[in-house]
């Protein structure tokens, strides 16, 4: 998909979302340790996961979700987030970054992408679709995109929201042909309108804008975050 042929989503003409069963939803909020540099880091995480026969989904897509400088992985339970995700049969976890919220390790600057990659590995996520608002850039980026021929290998989809470091990667950005879901709010005045304009490099993403939404857009309108994260994954499949 070439940058001069934006396809846009309009989260208002997409399908009203599945009613959630709260009964067969289960919430775990637990640390993990996560290997790397030869040390452990003791890291939190939030899961949400279905019970009972209505938990079984052919199609299962692993979600993960970071989050932005100011917040954590409880934002994502507070909106519902990761309620919607397993409601809909797919296995949702949230994680507090090194330096956040309750993971009060610290890593290194230059580990940011591997130590996703052996989070990734620790809780057995297979090519999950990547959530990252703002400064969790910083861990996603490098992730997918040192080495932008195996992007698809590493994530089946990538949820960016105005993330920080775009600029560093766009020439990689235009190697790789992971699906992409670009969510911006059309009042963000953190870094929304630079971001977007060097993810639009990706060959391969739409384009999603909330209207009157902020830098946390998710946070303004959470129902259209979650439309547009229903429709996303829909069309993966």
């Amino acid at each position: 998909m070439a940058s001069d042929h934006i396809r846009e989503l309009d989260f208002l003409k997409l399908e009203p979302l599945p009613t959630i069963n709260e009964d067969l939803l289960v919430c775990e909020s637990k640390f993990i340790e996560v290997g790397i540099e030869n040390k452990k880091l003791k890291v939190y995480i939030e899961q949400v996961t279905k019970t009972g026969s209505q938990s079984i989904h052919c199609d299962s897509i692993d979600f993960l979700f970071l989050h932005g400088m100011r917040y954590t992985s409880k934002n994502w339970l507070d909106i519902q987030t990761l309620n919607h995700v397993a409601n809909w049969g797919h296995q949702a976890v949230a994680v507090d970054l090194p330096g956040f919220g309750k993971s009060i390790c610290i890593l290194e600057p230059e580990l940011k992408g591997a130590f996703l990659q052996a989070l990734i590995s620790t809780l057995g996520l297979h090519r999950p679709v990547i959530i990252s608002p703002s400064m969790s850039g910083e861990f996603s980026l490098p992730y997918l995109f040192e080495d932008p021929s195996t992007s698809t290998d590493r994530a089946i989809g990538y949820v960016p929201v105005a993330p920080v470091l775009t600029s560093k990667y766009t020439n990689q950005m235009r190697k790789s042909q992971i699906p992409t879901l670009i969510v911006v709010g059309t009042k963000d005045q953190v870094n929304g309108k630079e971001s977007t304009q060097d993810l639009q490099h990706l060959p391969n993403f739409w384009y999603a804008p909330i209207e009157g939404a902020s830098h946390p857009c998710y946070l303004d309108n959470p129902e259209a975050f979650h439309r547009l994260l229903y429709w996303f994954l829909k069309n993966l499949k």
